[in-house]
């Protein structure tokens, strides 16, 4: 029997573009800027991801093309190794998915806390709410995945859409926002040549810093 193609092209796109950038990308880059020593460093360990993602992938795609069948990991460590051991690695993915997909709940139920409630102070109440909202997403997701897998698919390019739309915002206002401080130094700099200023080291160093 010939199993029939659920998915495009297009919906296998946005699963891989979506597992590639997932909601950690909203938290962990301040985390390793803070532990990065340089910006060059900075750069380095996220190019050095990249290129092991890229590894990654082209070593499923290989697998894929060599062993076209269904089962995902199950069958591919069944014949690698033993069918014991791809139990156990079952196992292990099943645990590791759950953790995972209950701290992506978590990193969002926080930013939505944030929008829907900005000036909460009670910590208790703040944790609580964060928990309410992860609980409801995972069950509202739980919900969509068992509805089939096409209504799961586009819901997913749907938030892989929003979630690319949200990237490129946060880097155009950070664009608008360098553009502003440079403007501004420029114009703190020709007003300071045109009319004297008392605190002369202070006006030589904005003025010299390049606007940076």
């Amino acid at each position: 029997m010939r199993l029939k193609n659920k998915l495009e092209l297009f919906d296998f796109t946005m699963i891989v573009v979506s597992l590639v950038i997932g909601m950690g990308i909203f938290r962990t880059p301040v985390n390793v800027a803070a532990a990065s020593p340089s910006p060059i460093i900075f750069f380095c360990a996220w190019l050095a991801g990249g290129l092991v993602a890229l590894c990654g992938a082209l070593t499923y795609a290989e697998i894929g093309s060599r062993l076209p069948v269904t089962g995902g990991y199950y069958k591919v460590f069944s014949y690698a190794y033993h069918p014991s051991i791809a139990f156990a690695i079952n196992c292990i993915i099943l645990v590791s998915n759950g953790a995972s997909g209950a701290a992506v709940a978590l990193v969002g139920s926080e930013y939505i806390t944030g929008v829907i409630m900005p000036g909460a102070k009670n910590t208790e109440y703040i944790q609580t709410v964060h928990i309410s909202i992860a609980l409801a997403a995972i069950i509202i997701f739980y919900g969509v995945n068992m509805l089939g897998l096409r209504l799961s698919a586009k819901t997913q390019t749907v938030l892989t859409i929003i979630k690319i739309g949200l990237i490129r915002r946060a880097a155009a206002s950070r664009a608008d926002l360098s553009a502003s401080s440079k403007s501004s130094r420029s114009t703190l700099c020709s007003v300071s040549s045109r009319f004297p200023v008392n605190d002369v080291p202070l006006a030589s160093a904005v003025c010299s810093d390049g606007g940076r």
